[in-house]
């Protein structure tokens, strides 16, 4: 059975190196939360819930921030950055595997961030991993 932060360092390792960490302004997180203070394209890891079994279930997030446009006073969603992201994100995240584990892209959706001007890419993955 893999712990949480197995898990992390599977989904980090296939992340590092990517399209997706090269396109980001920010860093690659394993820490469950962003750097503090950070208002760059960062990745957040984290895990929400992680099962037992011969095949052992996991979903992971993996957020990416981005920063809002300001027009007239007014914050609104960065459409053609969050795009180009998204799209690279199924890219990279859509399947992905290593020794005993497969990971697939469960859902994509893009939410605002309370109380900051920028909205989060978020990216859930089912993760299995078989145990003998």
């Amino acid at each position: 059975m893999k712990s949480d932060i197995d898990i992390k360092d599977d989904i980090y390792n296939h992340i590092k190196g990517s399209a997706l960490e090269r396109a980001v302004t920010g860093k690659l997180c394993k820490a469950s939360k962003r750097p503090s203070g950070s208002d760059k394209e960062d990745i957040v890891i984290s895990i929400l819930d992680n099962g037992s079994g011969q095949i052992q279930e996991a979903f992971v997030n993996v957020n990416i921030y981005v920063k809002d446009n300001i027009r007239d006073g007014q914050a609104e969603m960065n459409d053609p950055r969050c795009r180009e992201l998204c799209r690279t994100a199924i890219d990279v995240l859509e399947v992905g595997r290593g020794a005993g584990f497969r990971f697939t892209l469960d859902k994509q959706r893009v939410m605002p961030v309370n109380g900051k001007d920028e909205h989060f890419i978020n990216n859930k993955l089912l993760y299995k991993q078989v145990n003998e």
